[in-house]
């Protein structure tokens, strides 16, 4: 295989990648062209400055940054994501144009000095474009990896919709990380499309036995749930916190919510409305190091995701797959991508969405019965193993650039 792989080059197309090795930015793309370095494949990749980043190396990985805008204005990718923020402020649609313009300017710049055998793009709206440039130009085969966000974007665009089908017509192989990102691809396009999911940056380690031990003290009796995540509208972290009263009925607990986002403040005056801010703590964004201490710690996970307004919601919910790496039971709502991961009752729970009293009643089920609480920490820990693990993940992809 490597021998093979060795002989082609590969263009990774993206609109988000690490601004460096210490970024925490989809860390899972970072481990994913890192996997695929060491199984000797040659690739660089392609994606947009951030507040004036210029090009630079990402583990011995050449990473070549367009500019398309001051470096004050480069903000529409990274952070909240452009999805998000185009709907936030409707003029950063503007932003977008100088994005698409300079960014075709640079691929074609890029291909003229480097022939591709393959061209994978991430997100393809509308980085997609970009990859069609380099096909046309280099002859090499596209690819399209789809991970939700994108219908949404295209949906608000004008012809945004025709723009994707004009991609997914004309791409060597699409690729979908769950079940419901296929259906959403064929809503627009008869294609074929292959399922390869993406995993925890950093579940390898907690497979191998690793990072596995609590390290609270006898002393704290205090049950702990976890969430992690951006703190906007379709993570559902309202329906979390409006679940906690109920929750505390019955047991002593705490929540800590790791991540940050436009919806912080709101929810930091929802949590003081419910006489919260004792048993709520709000921990920002933390280092590697630091959550992998609050999964160990903490006895349950939960993301209370929903289908926001916008009609976004999960095109998978990696955070589960790095609670279940820990060995920790997961709860989720029965949205999105999220229903390829978790079997309710199997390897953990599913609730309805927006819907905080029976989140509540799950939590307490699961935090009171120990017996099930191993069982589905058990099974998580199996369902990574087997079907979400980074070795398969990388077979598969190794596998298509062949």
């Amino acid at each position: 295989m490597q021998k093979i792989i060795k002989q082609k080059k590969i263009l990774f197309i993206t609109s988000t990648f690490p601004r460096d090795e210490m970024d925490i930015q989809v860390p899972w793309m970072g481990e994913l062209v890192r996997r695929l370095k060491v199984q000797g494949v040659s690739l660089d990749v392609f994606a947009p400055a951030y507040k004036g980043l210029s090009s630079h190396k990402y583990f011995g990985i050449d990473v070549y940054r367009f500019r398309y805008a001051p470096s004050k204005f480069e903000i529409l990718t990274h952070e909240e994501g452009a999805v998000f923020k185009v709907r936030q402020k409707p003029w950063f649609i503007f932003l977008a144009v100088f994005y698409l313009f300079w960014g075709i300017l640079a691929i074609l710049k890029k291909v003229r000095k480097t022939y591709y055998d393959v061209i994978h793009v991430h997100w393809p709206f509308p980085q997609g474009i970009f990859g069609i440039i380099a096909k046309l130009l280099t002859r090499g085969k596209l690819i399209l990896t789809f991970y939700g966000a994108e219908f949404t974007l295209a949906k608000r665009i004008p012809l945004g919709i025709s723009v994707l089908h004009f991609l997914l017509k004309h791409a060597d192989q699409v690729i979908a990380i769950s079940n419901f990102t296929k259906r959403k691809i064929q809503e627009i396009a008869d294609v074929p499309v292959k399922i390869i999911p993406f995993t925890a940056a950093f579940s390898s380690n907690n497979l191998e036995g690793k990072f596995k031990k609590n390290t609270r003290k006898a002393s704290d009796k205090k049950k702990r749930i976890l969430f992690v995540g951006r703190l906007i509208e379709r993570k559902g972290v309202s329906y979390l916190i409006k679940a906690m009263p109920k929750i505390l009925e019955n047991i002593q607990v705490q929540l800590d919510i790791i991540g940050t986002g436009l919806m912080f403040f709101e929810l930091k005056k929802e949590v003081e409305k419910l006489g919260l801010g004792k048993v709520v703590f709000f921990r920002g964004r933390v280092d590697e190091k630091k959550i992998k201490n609050f999964y160990l710690n903490c006895d349950v996970f939960a993301l209370p995701a929903v289908v926001d307004r916008w009609g976004d919601t999960e095109g998978l919910g990696v955070v589960l797959l790095e609670a279940m790496s820990f060995g920790k039971p997961v709860i989720a709502s029965k949205v999105g991508g999220i229903t390829d991961i978790i079997r309710s009752g199997v390897n953990g729970l599913l609730v309805p969405e927006k819907n905080s009293d029976d989140l509540a009643k799950a939590i307490i089920k699961i935090l009171l019965n120990q017996k099930l609480r191993k069982r589905l920490a058990k099974n998580g820990l199996l369902t990574v193993k087997k079907s979400f693990s980074w070795n398969k993940i990388i077979q598969e992809t190794v596998r298509l650039y062949e």
